[in-house]
């Protein structure tokens, strides 16, 4: 399948009618898509996926770990872990794994 060039896109040409006619021009309606249109995008940045924090264990005086995942694993990237074999842990197993290392670093510290 060829992919349509990015001129003649449906995407990029509404944007570009809402910015012409409803932005730049004086139609309310395209002003009302354009608004959506360019809003949907705004509002994904702010609220997307952001970094999620597992756990915050003490290690000691004055001493914290902050178990943070870089960015919350997706839908699509967590089936092709799967199909290649790999499981993803859950939350949960990722703090149980977390909180296992805390304890043992505190062992350490102790003996």
């Amino acid at each position: 399948m060829a992919l349509v060039p990015r001129m003649l896109r449906p995407s990029v040409l509404i944007r570009r009618k809402a910015m012409y006619t409803g932005f730049l021009g004086n139609s309310t309606f395209w002003k009302i898509v354009g608004v959506f249109v360019f809003g949907k995008s705004s509002l994904k940045k702010f609220f997307g996926k952001n970094p999620e924090v597992v756990d915050v264990s003490r290690l000691g005086a004055g001493r914290i770990m902050e178990v943070a995942t870089a960015q919350p694993i997706t839908r699509r990237r967590r089936r092709k872990l799967e199909r290649r074999g790999i499981s993803v842990p859950t939350l949960a197993e990722q703090k149980a794994l977390s909180q296992r290392w805390a304890s043992r670093q505190a062992a350490r510290k102790a003996s």
